[in-house]
């Protein structure tokens, strides 16, 4: 029997806590459990607002063993937090609070889009949203985690400059403090607009070497145009999801017991998303890791990088294809060290980095319910918003 550790605790949580919800919503979905429960008035009534507000309530009840579990229990028990009691509470309710207050606003929006707009307005409406989510990442990130904004950082700096030697153009860049380990910052803001967030834990514990390294991964992402890839990709999943999800048999939008079926429905196009998606997201990590050495970055040095990196979040430097394949659209150490090794096979496209987590993240405008549901997220607050990257 393998060593249950705390990756693959993580991964089991995760499995269980995404395949019940899916299995759960397929129910929902073939019964037409929505309009037995919840409001199926196409007027404007306060039964719209205490309708959604039960879905609500149901889902964070639904999810709180979870969040105890991935947030608490495990990270104290495998050593990797030592979290209170207290702590875990005021943070996990910051964000519950949070995501259902945003939850309540968007689908309000959408039903009063669905009643005056159709379909066409909600989809619209929906990427409007997602657009508005990219633009503000940022500051929801920071309000998120609690977290202390540092602008400058000598050391940062310092790295920003090693980066130009490797042919980059520096981005703006900030340093967050925050409380969980897990958080890797990432790059925000609309297309043009890019800036970089980078995890205090990463400053104090990369060396400098190291840590150009890491941001002259995320200015290649930005500069292939990878992750406006990602981003793109991971919109037109979720916008067509949604509105494939609106014509199954009871949902739509005019009602809230519409609206919940098609969220049940759209927790379905997710779950695929969470299959199909992660494919193209490790062949965009493995050729952004053949495209900096080929910059001039050193393969020893990158590798050096990556594992210190993988110590910092959940320690697996292997993995078995079958589940990397399934589970994960980070590439295992393993894997990339021996991948960026043959820096000469540069003819795989950075096609879409970080797409099946941003698909998460933008899938809060359809109010998705596998958002902070996944292994790496789930009773993590801090994760919600910005998903761990490589």
């Amino acid at each position: 029997m393998l060593d249950m550790t705390y990756a693959r605790s993580r991964l089991c949580l995760g499995i269980f806590g995404v395949g019940s919800i899916v299995l759960v919503t397929l129910a929902g979905l073939i019964g037409g459990l929505p309009h037995s429960i919840f409001s199926t008035s196409k007027v404007w009534s306060p039964s719209d607002f205490s309708s959604l507000a039960l879905f609500e309530l149901t889902c964070v009840a639904y999810m709180l063993p979870l969040d105890l579990l991935g947030g608490f229990f495990l990270p104290r028990l495998f050593g990797r937090q030592n979290i209170t009691a207290n702590d875990f509470v005021r943070r996990w309710l910051t964000g519950v609070l949070f995501q259902a207050t945003l939850f309540l606003v968007v689908g309000l929006l959408i039903v009063a889009t669905g009643r005056f707009g159709g379909r066409f307005a909600v989809i619209s409406l929906i990427i409007i949203i997602a657009v508005g989510f990219i633009a503000f990442q940022r500051r929801i990130t920071l309000w998120m985690t609690r977290g202390l904004l540092v602008d400058t950082d000598e050391k940062v700096v310092g790295a920003m400059e090693q980066t130009k030697q490797w042919g980059f153009k520096p981005l703006p860049a900030i340093v967050v403090e925050h409380q969980d380990p897990g958080f890797t910052g990432g790059v925000v803001g609309l297309p043009r607009f890019e800036s970089l967030i980078l995890s205090r834990s990463w400053v104090d514990q990369l060396s400098s070497e190291q840590l150009s390294v890491a941001i002259a991964r995320r200015l290649e992402a930005v500069n292939t145009g990878s992750r406006t890839r990602g981003i793109l990709l991971a919109l037109i999943w979720i916008s067509s999801g949604f509105a494939i999800a609106s014509h199954l048999p009871g949902a739509g939008f005019t009602s809230i017991a519409e609206l919940v079926m098609t969220c049940l429905g759209f927790t379905s196009w997710t779950f695929i998303g969470l299959l199909v998606l992660p494919t193209v997201s490790r062949q965009a990590t493995y050729a952004i890791d053949r495209n900096v050495i080929l910059r001039g970055v050193p393969s020893k040095l990158l590798r050096a990088m990556l594992k210190k990196l993988d110590r910092l979040q959940d320690d697996e430097p292997l993995r078995s294809t079958m589940i990397e394949t399934i589970f994960h659209p980070v590439p295992s150490i393993a894997n990339r060290s021996a991948s960026s090794g043959n820096a000469s096979l540069d003819s795989v496209i950075p096609f879409a980095w970080h797409s099946p987590r941003m698909m998460l993240f933008l899938s809060w405008s359809c109010l998705g319910l596998l958002a902070r549901a996944v292994h790496c997220n789930v009773g993590r607050p801090e994760l919600w918003i910005m998903l761990p990257t490589d």
